[in-house]
């Protein structure tokens, strides 16, 4: 299976057969949750996400839609049922919406950057990860937090354990070479961050040393296309 990191740049509107056909596309409890959402840009981010990870799936290994079934850990983390080697990750926000899939367990975030307090950023950072934030200079700081935030939330989301696991607890160090190394070492966990555009950051993190060059981007039209086809025969 290929390691692919798959986004999609979010509508500022769907039309009403585009919006009811993701409704279709998504279980019953998704449904559900999305009716109680009070923006459509909320319901559109949850849609989009659970599609696109749909669309991974049937794609990779030709199961139809309607036969895909999800579990969750204790701590909410999704996975495929009866497929255990599958590996996949999702996550939005602001603009974006991205799916990470691999043979090993990954975690994924995309972020919106948007202004902070730098004092409060200091209860979501080691005392070494905000030291070192505070050494950037004023315009350097608001895209370092963000780097920092999505790898510190793929890492968690690729243990599956929550905030179970406190964000200050350990730190994760930018390298001048970009290297990207984590204090302390909890085991095999590999990084990678991906440019998406001036507002978004994007990180990525897995137990294998495996990731995409680049991600790949997909249009809504070419969502709708990879679930319609029908991979079970064959057709690519």
């Amino acid at each position: 299976m290929n390691v692919e990191i798959i986004i999609l740049n979010i509508p500022s509107i769907l039309g009403m057969d585009d919006y009811n056909w993701l409704l279709n596309q998504v279980s019953e409890e998704k449904r559900g949750r999305v009716k109680k959402l009070r923006l459509l840009k909320d319901a559109y981010r949850t849609l989009l996400g659970e599609a696109l990870v749909r669309a991974a799936i049937v794609s990779r290994l030709g199961l139809d839609n309607e036969h895909i079934r999800f579990a969750k850990n204790e701590y909410g983390k999704p996975s495929l049922v009866s497929h255990g080697s599958f590996h996949f990750n999702v996550s939005h926000s602001g603009e974006w919406v991205a799916v990470f899939v691999s043979q090993a367990p990954v975690g994924i975030d995309v972020e919106e950057i948007k202004p902070i307090d730098m004092n409060i950023a200091e209860s979501f950072l080691s005392e070494r990860e905000y030291q070192r934030l505070m050494s950037y200079n004023h315009g350097g700081r608001l895209p370092h937090f963000y780097e920092l935030w999505t790898l510190k939330e793929s890492y968690i989301k690729c243990r599956g354990e929550g905030l179970s696991i406190p964000l200050h607890s350990f730190s994760i160090m930018v390298n001048e070479d970009r290297s990207i190394s984590l204090e302390p070492e909890s085991g095999p966990y590999f990084f990678k961050t991906y440019e998406l555009d001036e507002n978004h950051k994007l990180a990525a993190c897995s137990e294998a040393d495996q990731f995409p060059p680049n991600v790949t981007r997909w249009s809504f039209e070419e969502l709708r296309m990879m679930l319609e086809l029908d991979w079970s025969k064959g057709i690519i």
